[in-house]
């Protein structure tokens, strides 16, 4: 039993380890929905979009304001076959404007 409770503390402390320190402010949130629906809405098949969520990238602040994205997804192209893109979006200070989107392969 000691030896159970002894190991209680390194998981959590493990645990804890994978998860964002500090969750996106509202802006940053509208900006990373921003991004999302345009590749939903650019996207060949929408319904096979597969985000990678476990470890979400931060958003970062640019010049003017703006900010950017990079979004890690699965989807399937023309030929239905599923590729895995990273995608980086510049979005508009209030969050609400696309103003850049770059898809690189991602394999």
């Amino acid at each position: 039993m000691m030896n159970k409770l002894t190991l209680l503390p390194i998981i959590l402390a493990l645990a804890a380890c994978g998860k964002p320190a500090v969750p996106d402010t509202p802006l940053e949130a509208a900006a990373r929905r921003t991004c999302m629906d345009t590749i939903e809405a650019r996207a060949t098949n929408p319904k096979s979009i597969a985000y990678f969520t476990d470890m979400p990238s931060p958003v970062t602040h640019g010049a003017g304001g703006q900010m950017e994205v990079a979004i890690k997804l699965s989807a399937k192209n023309e030929a239905g076959s599923a590729v895995t893109m990273l995608t980086t979006c510049k979005v508009s200070a209030d969050g609400k404007a696309l103003v850049d989107i770059a898809v690189k392969d991602s394999r």
